[in-house]
């Protein structure tokens, strides 16, 4: 998996204004609407690099690859979607930051997307996406801890699979018929 520090860079070497965990809460949600990778880069970067330009497009291959591996990972039947945040190792208000921004990534994504006005989403959904809000408020001054980080593990879990829940919601996996 692509890691957040070599996002980060890429992000911070094409201009971008918002960090890795912000982009790829907003690439979630634009997944969830099945936006290709061009809509993704156009709400990420003002501009797209010449094709002259090798180290820009060595940067966008970081992105191409991050769009590939998340498709990958939300359609995973195992549930494999992992988060793009600072490793464990990093500042906690970093991470507290890091988390509360790829919330508020998402929640635009299903802006621009209009999903979140769509009937599809049942009691459990919009329930989601107001926990999803008051996550994206988070107190960024608050200090780390044992108990501070176990309860950051639980949201962030959370984070993931309310993501989970919205995709399976607004694109069912087609269950293969069972055989009797």
């Amino acid at each position: 998996m692509t890691d957040f520090d070599t996002v980060q860079d890429a992000l911070e070497g094409l201009g971008a204004t918002a960090d890795a965990a912000e982009t790829h809460g907003t690439l979630c949600a634009l997944l969830l609407a099945a936006s290709p990778p061009e809509t993704w880069l156009g709400h990420t970067l003002d501009h797209l690099p010449a094709s002259a330009d090798v180290l820009a497009q060595e940067r966008l291959g970081v992105l191409r690859e991050l769009y590939r591996e998340t498709h990958a990972q939300l359609d995973d039947s195992d549930l494999g979607l992992a988060l793009l945040l600072p490793a464990d190792d990093a500042e906690f208000g970093a991470r507290l930051r890091a988390l509360a921004g790829w919330c508020q990534g998402f929640l635009y994504g299903l802006g621009v997307t209009r999903l979140a006005e769509r009937d599809a989403l049942d009691e459990d959904a919009r329930e989601g996406l107001s926990d999803l809000l008051e996550i994206s408020k988070l107190d960024i001054d608050e200090a780390g801890g044992d108990e501070a980080e176990q309860q950051f593990a639980q949201i962030a879990e959370h984070v993931r699979l309310v993501t989970l829940m919205l995709h399976e919601s607004l694109n069912p996996l087609e269950r293969s018929p069972t055989l009797h």
